[in-house]
């Protein structure tokens, strides 16, 4: 039997992968041999990682750069203590070299080779957001600026994102290879979801003003009201629904591209040099759930100095955001979810509330270009189709940064913000630099915040001890050669949980951190989760008090062995609960395998962007939500979802089959009658597999701990597996 629909309340689905992976980018002068070091070279100064690097513009009163001012000409404090300003660089448009305040002893290091560009420049292309149509002109402007501004001094790379970060011209001082490279990249705007943004947003639109003078009110939410009613009640469905596509297309399209910037920017941690990253972009939405790795990007940024300016690749457009646009007060507000709730779009039933857009408005894609290059000391340039301009813009500013390092007197690698102020002793000065810094452990991959460090020492006792009933569960399914999709799901009865009342809504508070380890390791190789803040219309209430609340994220992981922290606390009641789970994804072989059974009692219509990409707890039309409490009623559909590899074609019809075979057990004997079923459609894609995805009715059944006995036989070797999943009928 195939999967029926079934009704499904809220859904707090996260559809996402989050992993930050980090690669080395190389320089050319490093794959050269280091020559012998002279006295002269000996005397140069090497900024270590656990110093703190600081890029410093100084403007008279009209606006102008000054480039002479000299290390004791700065003053720099960090939260209002005075610091020791161990390493000073002018800028690159005085000419000096590298130079330390005389009257600071600091140890020193070698010198790169001589010659060895001070100022490094990543170009990067937004192919996600940027479509072909303005990809032409953004090439030819950094095809002019490459021509004319590009000298001996500087070293240039060119990447591009799309799906993934790829390099299409490592680090040079080579013109032609450079305009080479800007010249082949004619396809990087293929997977651009920008205009099928647009044509989402549009029908939101139209969906909204059809709704706004419609019937209202309670006729709005059944059919009882005719047939007006119920057509409003039908838009206000679909317009759910395309709520939904278009948040989990703006994670789709966001998280390459701040993966990407991160991945720079630590390939970069250890290059010494004025390093800037330039990022085509024409926008992009995070949803709620990316707060997390936007701040990450950010403060990986300003732990390798790299300043990120970005240019909107859309052209002249005109007009500022008027969407309120998300400027935080301090970088924390966007993790810590201070911002405004009317300013963030609302979910509806049947609607993943935590999976939410921060914003909507005009312009909104603009809201996390202002804040990425804002408080990474950069840029964003907007509204001109001129982008060499814009590029000579940002290059005038590169050449007049200062670099101050200094040793902070408070070595405590805590999380917490450090704020920084720096003054120059010369009344017509304006100083401009980014306020400060998280303080990172330089060996940290993955940023925490001061709230994350707390829930994190609460790990043992909340695990000991939990106060918030927690259902946690981990599956993996094969996504492609050497890597597996691991959905991690769980859910928390709703009488558990404390809801505020705030006008006609009720409010959700949670804070849910999930770190993934490889086993044996302190190393934080991702991390998941966020922090929530949900208000629930009555609807939406109704439909959770008569669920569970339910909140799934997938995270991509390559063979090995792990361990899965997660920790969940309710910000308004103060419960928390706390779960660590093994995990162990096998090298793939040509084995028969199979992945554990998931037990659900909730399916919906598949859900798939126009970019093909399926859920893997999807099959056909169908797409169920995983039951972590395995907890059902007798009215319950029990629905069983694996994928079965490498199954062996049968000799006479060349096609694979396997018989499946599932008994429901109690107290040791068969419950009902074994049901039998037989797979042969194999899905290419992600890689070739069978899927099981049936149900079993449970009427009639008494209440009670069961046990389904899973049997599966391929029939092309006669290899047997075998497998149980336990569930529980309550009363």
């Amino acid at each position: 039997m195939s999967l029926n629909k079934r009704g499904t309340g809220v859904c707090f689905n996260l559809l996402v992968t989050l992993a930050i992976f980090l690669a080395a980018i190389p320089v050319q002068s490093q794959d050269k041999k280091e020559p012998r070091k002279s006295a002269d070279e000996e005397d140069v100064i090497k900024v270590s990682s656990h110093l703190v690097n600081v890029d410093v513009m100084v403007k008279d009163k009209r606006g102008k750069a000054i480039t002479d001012l000299k290390a004791e000409d700065f003053v720099l404090s960090e939260n209002g203590v005075r610091q020791n300003i161990e390493f000073f660089d002018s800028t690159l448009a005085s000419g000096n070299d590298n130079v330390r305040p005389g009257t600071v002893s600091v140890s020193t290091g070698p010198r790169p080779p001589t010659g060895l560009p001070r100022n490094i420049i990543a170009l990067v292309l937004d192919g996600q957001s940027t479509e072909g149509a303005n990809l032409k002109h953004v090439r030819d402007g950094m095809t002019e600026y490459i021509r004319e501004h590009i000298s001996d001094t500087d070293s240039v790379a060119l990447f591009a994102i799309s799906g993934g970060l790829q390099l299409l011209q490592p680090f040079t001082q080579d013109k032609a290879k450079l305009i080479s490279a800007v010249e082949q990249a004619e396809s990087i705007s293929s997977g651009s979801k920008t205009s099928e943004q647009r044509s989402i947003n549009e029908t939101i639109a139209t969906l909204r003003d059809k709704l706004a003078t419609g019937p209202t009110g309670a006729a709005v939410t059944t059919p009882a009201g005719g047939s007006a009613a119920a057509q409003a009640m039908i838009s206000q469905r679909v317009l759910e629904q395309y709520i939904q596509l278009r948040s989990a297309l703006s994670s789709q399209q966001t998280r390459p591209v701040l993966a990407g910037l991160a991945a720079i920017c630590e390939g970069l941690r250890t290059i010494a040099g004025k390093k800037t990253l330039v990022v085509f972009s024409q926008g992009f939405v995070a949803p709620q759930n990316l707060d997390w790795q936007v701040q990450s990007t950010i403060d990986i940024a300003n732990r390798a100095n790299v300043a990120i300016y970005i240019i909107d690749s859309s052209g002249l457009t005109g007009g500022t955001p008027q969407s309120g646009a998300l400027v935080p007060s301090s970088a924390l507000a966007g993790i810590s979810a201070t911002t405004s709730q009317e300013n963030r779009m609302r979910a509806g039933a049947g609607e993943s509330v935590f999976d939410v857009t921060r914003q909507e408005g005009l312009n909104r894609q603009q809201d996390l270009l202002y804040r990425i290059s804002g408080d990474t000391g950069g840029q964003f340039i907007k509204n001109t189709n001129d982008i060499a301009a814009g590029l000579k813009r940002v290059d005038e500013e590169i050449r007049s940064r200062y670099t101050l390092a200094y040793r902070s007197t408070d070595p405590n690698f805590d999380g917490s913000f450090r704020k920084v102020k720096i003054e120059v002793r010369r009344s017509d000065a304006k100083v401009l630099a980014r306020p400060g810094y998280y303080a990172i452990p330089p060996s940290q991959v993955v940023p925490f915040s001061p709230e994350d460090k707390k829930l994190l020492a609460s790990f043992d006792a909340a695990s000991a001890h939990p106060t918030l009933p927690l259902f946690l569960q981990v599956n993996s399914f094969r996504f492609q050669p050497g890597y597996y999709i691991v959905p991690l799901s769980f859910e928390i009865p709703p009488a558990a949980i404390e809801f505020g009342p705030k006008g006609d809504k009720q409010h959700l508070q949670l804070d849910v951190l999930g770190l993934v380890r490889a086993e044996g390791s302190d190393q934080v190789l991702s991390r998941l989760g966020g922090n929530f803040d949900v208000e629930l219309s009555a609807r939406q209430y109704e439909s959770i008090m008569n669920d569970k609340i339910f909140y799934r994220q997938d995270v991509m992981l390559e063979p090995g062995s792990y361990t899965i922290d997660l920790i969940v606390k309710d910000k308004l009641s103060g419960k928390i609960a706390a779960k660590r789970q093994s995990l162990s994804l096998p090298n793939t072989d040509s084995e028969f395998s199979g992945t554990e059974a998931v037990l659900s009692r909730h399916a919906e219509p598949a859900k798939q962007l126009q970019t093909g990409a399926a859920d893997v707890l999807s099959a056909g039309n169908a797409q169920i939500r995983p039951s972590p409490s395995r907890e059902f009623q007798t009215a319950d559909n029990l629905i069983i979802f694996f994928e079965l590899y490498n199954a062996t074609p049968m000799a006479a019809t060349n096609k694979s089959l396997v018989k499946v075979t599932v008994t429901l057990m109690k107290d040791g004997k068969p419950a009902m009658k074994p049901l039998d079923y037989e797979l042969s459609e194999v899905a290419p894609e992600p890689v070739p597999h069978l899927t099981f995805a049936k149900y079993v009715k449970l009427a009639g059944l008494a209440p009670g701990k069961y046990t389904a006995v899973i049997e599966a036989v391929d029939q092309g070797r006669k290899k047997v597996l075998k497998q149980e999943a336990w569930f529980v009928i309550a009363n």
